[in-house]
């Protein structure tokens, strides 16, 4: 079974069953109803296959607006655990049979959740609008820039206020924004050599977890062995390590040992064009 879970009004934590032509919006003739100036008379129409295994919704007319997963559309396929906003109205699809299956270890399930959740475009969305619009945005979000000095500083002023948001304690903002502008600066230099083409990306995820913040920044380079930098910033001064991998060209190692002593964690890939770090929020 399919259904709607409320996640605004007194109806929060409601469920809905979702079926063929069900209809949101202030008419009388909808299942769902709510007589506000900002929901039109019917506002949103939900269709189901014969199968009840696929979803659909669409606007009701011109005039109504639906945001699915943060995007203003007119129609949209629904899956498990997307949002759909019917104007002030917010719900989450919930399938019953997949959260039957649901009995993988926290660890996969948080591994799935990483590895298919929704990519933003930074130089063709505005997500600091978003961000506004959907709070959970602000809490976790992946995002992809151009290799560009330009795109770098935006989505470091992007990441500055998130960080802010958060609650991250002013003392750690310099701290998290030090390495967020090294390992993303790292990725345009090294992992796409300056980027001459203009072609390469930069896949930015950022994760509120409640007392720490967690970012990967993720280039589309041939990668590394990472293992040996981490074992020569821990055998070197930092100044000997900075001057080796200047020589080498690669990442500087003055830079790279500040990260490692500012961060609660650190790791890469296996293939090293991952790398992810976290930050305590306080002191």
């Amino acid at each position: 079974m399919i259904k709607l879970e409320v996640l605004n009004t007194k109806m929060k934590g409601k469920t809905i069953k979702i079926f063929d032509g069900l209809r949101v919006g202030s008419d009388e003739t909808c299942k769902v109803r709510a007589k506000l100036d900002t929901i039109e008379p019917v506002h949103a129409i939900f269709h189901v296959d014969e199968q009840n295994t696929k979803i659909n919704v669409e606007a009701g007319s011109k005039e109504a607006h639906l945001y699915h997963n943060g995007r203003d559309v007119m129609s949209a396929d629904l899956k498990h655990n997307d949002k759909i906003y019917v104007g002030p109205l917010k719900f989450r699809v919930i399938n019953e049979t997949m959260v039957s299956q649901m009995d993988l270890k926290i660890d996969e399930l948080l591994s799935d959740y990483e590895e298919s959740d929704e990519i933003y475009n930074f130089a063709t969305e505005d997500l600091f609008f978003l961000c506004k619009k959907d709070p959970d945005l602000k809490r976790s979000i992946s995002f992809k820039i151009p290799s560009t000095d330009r795109y770098i500083d935006q989505a470091q002023a992007f990441l500055s206020r998130l960080a802010h948001q958060a609650g991250l304690e002013e003392m750690k903002i310099d701290a998290f924004m030090h390495c967020t502008k090294e390992l993303i600066l790292n990725a345009h230099r090294h992992g796409h050599e300056y980027n001459p083409d203009n072609d390469k990306e930069i896949i930015i995820r950022y994760r509120d977890l409640g007392e720490e913040l967690q970012l990967s920044i993720e280039d589309q380079g041939d990668g590394f062995d990472h293992s040996q930098l981490l074992e020569k910033v821990d055998e070197k001064d930092a100044a000997s390590a900075a001057r080796e991998r200047y020589k080498a060209g690669g990442i500087g190692g003055l830079g790279f040992q500040m990260i490692t002593k500012m961060t609660s964690d650190l790791f890469y890939n296996e293939k090293g064009n991952i790398v992810t770090f976290k930050v305590t929020k306080q002191l």
